[in-house]
């Protein structure tokens, strides 16, 4: 033997003993097959190739087979159904309408005969109340589609809560959300199931729907590919035809499919189109250069393919007696989704593999495919009893809903559309939690009166005025009794020691930030001199009013700075930055905003001041001003949604992102009232709901009596619901140019809208 020959012979022997160990590999291989390749003990591979081998041919046809689960069907009936495709070995059933409790009793007897565990699916695009008459719907993509990018969090809870719901149910696939581009106005079959007609919106919210979804252990599917938005035929009663060219599919109809596989939807439904772009011969369900070709190996998708309804009259209006299921095979489908003759289909296709070789590699591969999604969604994911969703989820859907219509809801636009055309302010901020969740998030106007000047963003910076006595003072107050350095009966007199031989001797913290310590409302003293010191000094020289009583003062917080400065070392903007904006990442909100960093072109200006000119970066409040921008009165800049942020961690027991601020005793303490029995309705440092709300007043009629909050001089409000799980701000520059008029509170508007958002969630 010569040493070519030699070589050649070492070769053939190498490639035989290759061959023949890949014949005994848990799996092969082959062709646009994306699991791994795995050589040693693995409880997922162990458990397919265990149950893969145990099939015959045609079980492992069967096992690719999703079928339809008929209607009405009484026990016996229902029996007979489980025992004819159970003894076939379907891999899955399908479900279309009914009640949960019937359907729930019909999954828990299919399983239960089940020699391979059942992929049970169900088409609930807009929840399970689509086909399931006692359970929730939620309104259609269409309406979630109208959504702000600031409220995608909503499609996402809305994508959770189906997922929820169908997990309960025993559901393991939800052939949803639809990510087709409704561009055809005349298009009779998908129109409001669509999220709309901008493709970057379309593919945003079907990501988060399929998230949301795949979150809570469904398959998610995107469909109807490579895109059904954009035809004038059902599918359902004839095949679409679509004439677009190559570029103008890839650029558009495939857009939401592309950012939806690289987001990672596990599933994705194939349409029944003739899409002549890609294959002129062929239905795309039914097309090998539209599901391996370009799904699979241009576009990269490595999850399950599933065909529409093989029962679709654009299929069978063509195709019959198993040729439909067997081209779809061939095309690269996983699941042949409803065949309309089971049996028929699998002797098609096990007849065709008798002289196709590939085709029974085909079977085998698909085979598996759909016994590792069962592995994942059926057995790495337990088998928890099924159960019908009850009062407790529909009231998560309800509020779903309840914050989709807040965020839609354009009620709020008109409101201050009306306070921008009266002057009353030229621009506002609106932001609203709820749950802990950004519902609303809106700019409103320009930053004045010029048409020309610049719009307010959700970053521009506003003057909070006396929304600093809640936002800085009194949660600089509460951090220090939170350590234990002061309590709220000490007298200001102990930490204030130019206060012993005045009239102010005897009063106490509580007293102050209640606003009963008779401290005068306020005095210009920035009229007569300037300086932190000094002004205090003149603070502590204005004598006490004569009477009792509620009084609403800016003394009583300019003197409580003094007290944050002397008992923790730091003036308030230092220990509020350090205790609660920084570690908050509030990088909007501080005092003197120019001084830290936050550009002048993002601060809206406020007042047209005959001494300073137009305010703008400066503090409108003349004291404040006067003490060098930082007051316990007045003097915090920030945006709403940081403010928000604030209030949520009020609201939240003092907890923020995992860590705590404040102690849920010490919130408690500060937002209740402890002079109600003198009529005074203010907490600690916060004000409160009237005792008996009406309107006209500083907060929404609406608001509980365990709602807390504050509003400021320059058009700012923000309050807290304990028992709405409410945040409400509301920011503006409504004195620019002149504060002479306050029309913004002649009007209500702030509270006009809180009012709006309280009627739209008890919906």
């Amino acid at each position: 033997m010569n040493k070519t020959k030699t070589i050649a012979t070492i070769v053939m022997l190498a490639l035989a003993t290759m061959a023949s160990a890949q014949q005994i590999l848990p799996f092969q291989r082959g062709p646009h097959f994306c699991d791994r390749d795995v050589r040693f003990y693995d409880p997922e591979v162990n458990w397919v190739d265990s149950v893969f081998q145990g099939l015959s041919l045609k079980q492992r046809i069967a096992q690719l087979m999703v079928v339809r689960v008929p209607l009405n069907m009484d026990n016996s009936q229902a029996s007979q159904f489980a025992r004819t495709m159970n003894g076939i070995g379907v891999g899955g059933v399908c479900f279309f309408a009914g009640t949960a409790e019937r359907q729930a009793i019909m999954t828990r007897d299919f399983q239960a005969t089940a020699r391979v565990p059942l992929l049970v699916c169900l088409d609930a695009e807009w929840g399970l109340g689509m086909r399931l008459t006692d359970m929730f719907s939620f309104p259609r993509n269409a309406r979630f589609g109208e959504l702000p990018p600031s409220a995608d969090s909503i499609v996402y809870r809305m994508g959770e809560e189906i997922g929820r719901q169908c997990r309960m149910m025993g559901v393991h696939i939800n052939f949803a959300p639809v990510v087709d581009i409704n561009s055809n106005p005349k298009n009779p079959v998908i129109g409001t199931r669509s999220f709309g007609t901008d493709r970057e919106r379309v593919a945003q919210l079907g990501i988060m729907y399929a998230k949301g979804m795949q979150s809570q252990g469904v398959m998610a599917v995107g469909k109807h590919f490579p895109g059904h938005g954009d035809t004038d035929v059902d599918s359902h009663l004839d095949l679409p035809v679509i004439n677009h060219k190559a570029h103008h599919l890839d650029s558009v109809e495939l857009y939401p499919f592309k950012r939806m596989i690289e987001a990672g939807v596990e599933g994705m439904m194939i349409a029944h189109l003739q899409v002549n772009a890609f294959d002129r011969q062929r239905p795309s369900s039914l097309s090998r250069p539209i599901v391996t070709d370009l799904l699979r190996n241009k576009m990269g998708f490595d999850g399950i393919v599933i065909t529409d309804g093989l029962d679709m009259k654009g299929i069978t209006n063509t195709y019959s007696h198993g040729d439909a299921e067997l081209l779809a095979l061939k095309a690269g489908n996983d699941i042949l989704l409803l065949p309309p003759n089971v049996q028929e289909a699998i002797d098609a296709i096990a007849e065709e593999s008798a002289v196709d070789d590939s085709l029974r590699y085909y079977i085998d591969h698909h085979c598996r495919r759909v016994l590792h999604a069962k592995y994942k969604y059926i057995i790495q994911n337990g088998t928890k009893d099924i159960a019908v969703p009850g009062a407790d989820r529909k009231a998560a859907s309800q509020e779903i809903v309840a914050d989709l219509n807040l965020s839609l809801d354009r009620t709020i636009d008109s409101i201050v559309a009306n306070a921008i055309a009266a002057h009353a302010t030229p621009g506002c901020q609106v932001v609203v939690l709820h749950n802990g969740r950004t519902v609303l998030n809106r700019a409103y106007g320009h930053l004045t009166y010029d048409p020309q000047s610049d719009t307010v963003t959700p970053q521009t910076v506003y003057d909070l005025a006396s929304v600093t006595k809640v936002a800085a003072t009194t949660l600089a107050i509460m951090k220090l009794y939170d350590m234990g350095k002061l309590k709220i009966d000490d007298k200001l007199s102990k930490y204030l020691p130019y206060l012993k031989n005045t009239d102010k001797a005897a009063i106490t913290i509580k007293q102050v930030l209640s606003h009963c310590a008779r401290l005068k409302a306020f005095d210009a003293y920035w009229q007569q001199t300037t300086g932190y010191d000094s002004i205090l000094a003149l603070v502590a020289q204005t004598p006490l009013n004569n009477s009792e009583g509620m009084v609403y003062s800016d003394l009583g917080f300019m003197l409580l700075s003094d007290v944050v400065r002397r008992v923790s070392g730091q003036s308030l903007d230092q220990f509020v930055a350090e205790h609660f904006y920084g570690p908050m990442g509030l990088a909007s909100t501080s005092f003197n905003p120019t001084r830290n960093g936050i550009d002048i072109t993002r601060i809206a200006p406020t007042e047209d001041d005959t001494l300073r000119g137009l305010v703008c970066g400066m503090v409108h409040d003349p004291n404040a001003y006067a003490m060098g921008g930082v007051s316990g009165h007045a003097g915090l800049f920030s945006t709403a949604d940081d403010v928000a942020q604030i209030m949520q961690m009020l609201l939240d027991g003092g907890e923020y992102r995992g860590v705590r601020y404040l102690k849920q005793s010490t919130i408690d303490l500060f937002t209740q009232r402890h002079f109600a029995a003198a009529g005074n309705r203010r907490a600690l440092g916060f004000d409160k709901q009237l005792f008996k709300p009406g309107p006209n007043a500083q907060t929404s009629p609406l608001a509980s009596q365990n709602s807390f909050g504050h509003t400021g001089f320059t058009g700012t409000m923000v309050w807290a619901d304990p028992d709405s799980r409410l945040v409400y701000v509301f920011l503006s520059n409504r004195v620019h140019p002149s504060a002479a008029v306050n029309l913004l509170a002649k009007m209500n508007t702030r509270t006009d809208i809180q009012t709006v958002i309280y009627k739209l969630l008890s919906k």
